[in-house]
């Protein structure tokens, strides 16, 4: 073997990992499975303000979505990989500030008097989720090659 053979193979790896980095990306931001996880996210968020039968059948629904919407992402995936803990960290972090800006925006509606105010928290809540998705995918493209599967 030359270098110039170990070069082009050596080249080739790199070509197959970002190759493969770019669909996990464009996979794992598929705008489908983004607007269902967003939907059941609203359903559950917004079922606070049902009455009794009602809020149940929501949340049952909004967690089917998800998980459902969750589960044919994860079979239909043309790459896997492990989530490694700073990914898994980013996206905790990313989950907790979703639900602080939830309840935020619900107890502001509740001082303001507006009625209705956890379905007003929903729709603030899915809109910065559906646009962070979006505004953080750098990020999250960053932290996969930083951890070496990209």
């Amino acid at each position: 073997m030359t270098a110039y053979d170990a070069q082009t193979a050596l080249d080739a790896i790199h070509h197959r990992r970002e190759q493969t980095l770019a669909a996990y990306m464009r996979h794992a931001h598929s705008r489908p499975y983004l607007i269902v996880s967003v939907l059941g996210l609203f359903a559950v968020c917004s079922s606070f303000d049902l009455p009794s039968p009602w809020n149940t059948a929501a949340v049952l629904a909004g967690n089917g979505l998800t998980l459902g919407g969750l589960f044919v992402h994860q079979r239909r995936a043309p790459v896997r990989r492990k989530t490694v803990s700073s990914e898994g960290l980013f996206y905790s972090a990313v989950g907790v500030l979703l639900l602080a800006l939830f309840w935020t925006v619900a107890i502001a509606a509740h001082f303001l008097g507006l009625p209705a105010r956890h379905t007003l928290a929903a729709a603030v809540t899915a809109l910065a989720a559906l646009v962070a998705s979006y505004a953080m995918r750098p990020v999250v493209e960053s932290i996969v090659r930083r951890n070496g599967h990209g």
